[in-house]
């Protein structure tokens, strides 16, 4: 039987990139991808109440304002204590395309609350850009009676480009990297 709708493909779990603390690596769906230089779009960031289990969809319950907790969700007390906090945020990179992150693990949201604390002090002086972010690997951390690892990331720069809707194959190099609001003649080559 052919799939005219499209609906037996499995690509979903192709728009989405996570970490996995306990191999150290990145992942689409079951590929180990390498994540450098990538672009991450703050206005797409989102935080909330999400229950995470192996072989379900994801569960999120978002907050109404970012970093606001809105009331942790189940029906019992055993339901509501499978809801964890979380975020999502959408990240580019021109090997990868768009690909959704969004985690409850306490490795990644370390990461990533360090990373957008990080960004959240230049937003205003970067309004409408997208920011420049490379990944600079992880530290292991023991955390309760279990181990994980928190991903590093470094702000590189803003772009005023609209990246996240151009095609893989168009050109970023010549659209200027900004630093804190001032552009700059750095000729580091980011592969955009």
């Amino acid at each position: 039987m052919s799939d005219l709708l499209g609906l037996n493909d499995n690509m979903d779990n192709n728009y989405f990139i996570r970490f996995l603390a306990s191999a150290n690596c990145w992942k689409t769906g079951d590929e180990e991808v390498e994540l450098t230089k990538i672009l991450l779009d703050p206005t797409s960031v989102k935080s909330g109440w999400g229950k995470i289990q192996e072989g379900l969809a994801p569960d999120w319950h978002w907050d109404e304002e970012l970093g606001v907790r809105g009331l942790r969700p189940g029906d019992t007390e055993d339901d509501k204590m499978l809801y964890k906090r979380g975020f999502s945020v959408d990240l580019y990179s021109k090997e990868l395309g768009v690909r959704t992150w969004s985690s409850t693990s306490a490795g990644a949201t370390k990461g990533f609350l360090k990373l957008y604390t990080d960004l959240n002090e230049q937003l205003s002086a970067n309004e409408n850009k997208v920011a420049v972010i490379e990944y600079l690997g992880s530290d292991a951390i023991a955390i309760g009676k279990g181990h994980s690892r928190i991903p590093n990331f470094k702000i590189l720069g803003w772009r005023s480009d609209d990246s996240f809707e151009l095609s893989a194959e168009a050109e970023f190099d010549e659209v200027p990297l900004e630093l804190n609001g001032s552009t700059t003649n750095e000729t580091e080559e980011i592969p955009f």
